[in-house]
């Protein structure tokens, strides 16, 4: 996998459409305004090299100077199609620095500069990113330090489901790792960026209720989870109960994708009770059934409503509602 980062930066011609717009703009820190020195409205391109073993990629790297620079962050993982690329969307239209990551490194630049096109934009970054991968998600970390320094609003959009009745051990840990523990590693990794007034929202799901544990005990240890080890460890012992086979037994549902989900949940609520102080707001939702490729375009809803309420609680959710559950931006009990 080539790791590399491409800043998409050209002038477009604002198009007319309805959108959000987001009113909250910074000023640029002078560690930031070091960097700026050509005229407003200058475009600064540079061409870096990008290299992986037995491979080898040339990027531009764009980056623009005047207003823009000021923007509010907005980081979406898992964004190069779908929901996610919806997110960005919305988000860049709602006039943010929107920074797309994806796995594959071609199909997030292209997706960034679709974004940029889309919304009428000249500050969309690509960022290479793999959420199951703790190597991975410890560069964009540093990136994200040194480039960004803030993140004001952080989207978990990246997930994976098995299709069809796919269910085993080694499937059942690689959804874990990515819907829950890859999130999580995210959300540690970058909370130390998010301001006050800063948000997080987490894209999960109404398959990871607590209704799908059949097993009372279970139901209230997800609900009296306190910290992040407290959901680690549940995560952990239906991972083992499937490799075992006891998981029915012990009140665990066959769904994979269901518990991972219901891991992701629970953890932002907690997250949101540890933010709490810092004035930063977290936020669970579920976009509903949407026609992406993980429901093989079965879904009922279009991508574009399906980052809906997302985008609402990335913008205009109160932040009262922090640590809740939200589908079609009303509020769900968990």
């Amino acid at each position: 996998m080539l790791r590399c980062a491409t800043r998409v930066h050209y002038q477009i011609a604002t198009q007319s459409r309805p959108c959000y717009r987001a009113q909250f703009f910074r000023s640029t820190p002078p560690e930031r305004q070091a960097n700026t020195h050509l005229s407003a409205g200058t475009t600064r391109v540079r061409a870096f090299e990008s290299r992986s073993p037995g491979q080898r990629v040339r990027t531009l790297s764009m980056a623009a100077n005047g207003p823009e620079s000021s923007k509010k962050v907005a980081v979406v993982t898992g964004a190069n199609k779908g929901i996610g690329y919806e997110i960005a969307r919305q988000l860049a239209q709602a006039g943010l620095h929107v920074v797309l990551t994806a796995r594959n490194n071609d199909l997030g630049a292209e997706a960034a500069k679709k974004v940029a096109d889309s919304a009428g934009t000249s500050d969309v970054t690509f960022k290479w990113l793999d959420i199951a991968d703790p190597a991975s998600v410890n560069e964009f970390g540093k990136w994200a330090e040194q480039d960004l320094q803030n993140v004001d609003i952080l989207v978990n959009n990246a997930g994976i489901a098995y299709k069809g009745n796919v269910f085993g051990a080694e499937e059942a840990r690689h959804t874990m790792a990515t819907n829950f523990s890859g999130t999580r590693a995210v959300c540690e990794r970058l909370e130390r960026l998010v301001p006050e007034g800063g948000r997080i929202v987490n894209v999960c799901s109404l398959a990871g209720k607590l209704s799908i544990l059949r097993s009372p005990e279970l139901r209230a240890r997800f609900e009296e989870a306190a910290t992040a080890e407290d959901v680690a460890k549940l995560s952990e012992e239906f991972l083992q109960a499937v490799a075992d086979g006891s998981y029915q037994k012990q009140g665990w549902p066959g769904s994979m994708y269901g518990v991972s989900k219901l891991c992701e949940a629970t953890y932002s609520r907690v997250l949101a009770e540890q933010l709490k102080p810092r004035g930063v707001s977290v936020y669970a939702c579920c976009p509903g059934y949407v026609a992406t490729d993980m429901s093989s375009f079965r879904g009922h809803k279009t991508a574009e409503q399906g980052a809906d309420t997302p985008v609402w609680l990335a913008l205009h959710a109160p932040a009262d509602g922090s640590g809740k559950f939200y589908s079609d931006r009303k509020e769900e009990p968990f």
